[in-house]
């Protein structure tokens, strides 16, 4: 398609033209009116054709739900696969022409690659997005753009707190989604990753301000979006932010939108969702932990894994302590018969491993982690000293000849009535323990291996439940890494 005939489209669809003016352009290369009326027929969306997900897909659960944003509700569409596995979260943000199915088919894909994913209407402060694209288009130009960016950072937050989610959130954006991304970006720190498609960049005074990692998509005929990127890389690279930036050679404006004939760009387009795909797989996902226990629902007896399978069953009659935690909610055990059981997660002998958790109370001689007994003989993981309270792990070396293991023990004193993010570290040959992301013991020399251990886990127990061994205090946010985190990481879990 002539290229000149694009542009001037572009134009069009982003209202730098009305509509008779555009038509009599068109006319001029086309010939004739009729043809110009023929060929925008073409140019038109065609959103049925493109859907790459049904909406009735089986493996999706969809539905449009509503979150508090500045201007009141808002309105989104949300899709996540079914299950009951807790995932992470991703913003989808449409172009200019408000939430079309074109939009809502992006968020289904995004779904089916384990996300939950949800795509809001910047028009609801104005009754939602309405049938008639240019409407729409004219719309959008009436938003508050202040409170437009308050009402999507509020839908990260949303996202955060979503009960099937891990709290880690994306954003992703197309055209003016695309310059909204890095506005959210800029103005919330909590963001984990962005990616703007073809979006206009933010101030560069404001870059210093994204904590997000970036991955950036640009066409290569795009001009006035590119003009923009060389103070942006610029700013980034000042700042330290972690980014990437991909151009696409040959493709154009709106290149991933497949709904558009005059634009899509195929290979451009695949390339960019396997790199974006990529991209939150490795920043959303954290395939080194191998289970995590938020211990936040409301009700009910079963302590959820959100990173996999190994859920948890309640024991006792541990209170729930809804937006009372360390991170949003907590369990409060009574040090008599409350704890939490879970299936094997790990054996101690397999490898390096790490295993954190926030806690707040307790006694000198109780448990927060332990390992039960399986066929193996089970141990303490992380607990408190029976003398003074000072954090302890009873994970030992097996017996060699006549050496006996013994426990690695610091100095600080746990059960203190604050709230303390407490560790341990196997990395292979050292024990490391750590309280809120400082390191406050490990091994003066070297160890071959810890004992096997091969049954489930105690939250706020001991491995046989002996009497004083039950924690009375809260226990929030516990984590199980098959690998042994560093220092900066352990820091950072802490904050």
């Amino acid at each position: 398609m002539n290229h000149r005939i694009i542009d001037i489209y572009n134009k069009y669809t982003n209202e730098y033209l009305d509509r008779r003016t555009f038509l009599k352009k068109l006319a001029f290369f086309t010939g004739s009116m009729a043809a110009a009326y023929t060929m925008l027929s073409q140019l038109e969306n065609n959103a049925a054709v493109a859907e790459v997900v049904a909406k009735d897909d089986t493996r999706l659960h969809t539905e449009y739900i509503n979150y508090p944003g500045e201007t009141g509700d808002i309105l989104a569409y949300a899709a996540q696969p079914k299950g009951q596995a807790m995932l992470p979260g991703v913003i989808v943000i449409h172009e200019n022409k408000g939430l079309q199915p074109h939009i809502e088919d992006v968020t289904r894909r995004v779904a089916l690659k384990g996300f939950l994913a949800i795509a809001p209407d910047a028009l609801s402060p104005l009754g939602g997005t309405p049938n008639n694209v240019n409407q729409a288009q004219s719309l959008l130009q009436q938003l508050d753009s202040q409170a437009t960016v308050k009402n999507y950072v509020a839908a990260v937050q949303y996202l955060k707190t979503h009960p099937r989610t891990t709290g880690k959130v994306g954003c992703m954006g197309f055209c003016w989604g695309g310059g909204m991304t890095n506005q959210v970006a800029v103005n919330l720190p909590d963001l984990t990753a962005a990616v703007p498609f073809y979006g206009s960049q933010p101030a560069s005074e404001d870059v210093p301000k994204i904590k997000a990692s970036l991955l950036c998509h640009y066409a290569g005929l795009d001009d006035r979006i590119n003009a923009g990127i060389e103070a942006f890389e610029a700013a980034l690279r000042a700042a330290s932010v972690e980014y990437g930036i991909y151009m696409y050679k040959g493709a154009d404006h709106a290149f991933f939108n497949d709904t558009r004939a005059d634009r899509y760009h195929k290979e451009a387009a695949e390339l960019a969702w396997k790199l974006t795909i990529a991209f939150f797989e490795g920043t959303l996902k954290d395939h080194r932990i191998v289970a995590h226990y938020k211990l936040d629902e409301i009700e009910g007896s079963i302590a959820h894994d959100s990173a996999g399978d190994n859920h948890g069953a309640l024991y006792g009659d541990p209170a729930h302590q809804h937006g009372s935690g360390k991170i949003d909610g907590a369990l409060q055990f009574d040090g008599v018969d409350d704890y939490v059981t879970t299936p094997f997660v790990l054996n101690p002998a397999d490898g390096m491993f790490s295993a954190f958790a926030w806690v707040k109370g307790g006694a000198p001689g109780q448990v927060i982690i332990s390992q039960a007994d399986g066929t193996g003989i089970g141990e303490s993981w992380i607990g408190a000293d029976p003398s003074e309270g000072k954090l302890v792990t009873g994970l030992v070396p097996p017996p060699s000849g006549r050496t006996s293991p013994s426990a690695l023990q610091s100095e600080f004193i746990i059960t203190d009535g604050q709230w303390r993010h407490i560790g341990f570290v196997w990395d292979g040959s050292r024990r490391y323990l750590y309280v809120d992301g400082a390191e406050v013991a490990r091994d003066a020399g070297t160890l071959a291996l810890l004992k096997s251990s091969d049954g489930g886990l105690h939250i706020g127990a001991g491995k046989s439940l002996d009497t004083g061994s039950l924690w009375s205090g809260l226990i929030d946010d516990v984590r199980i890494y098959d690998q042994a985190l560093s220092a900066e990481e352990i820091e950072k879990l802490a904050r």
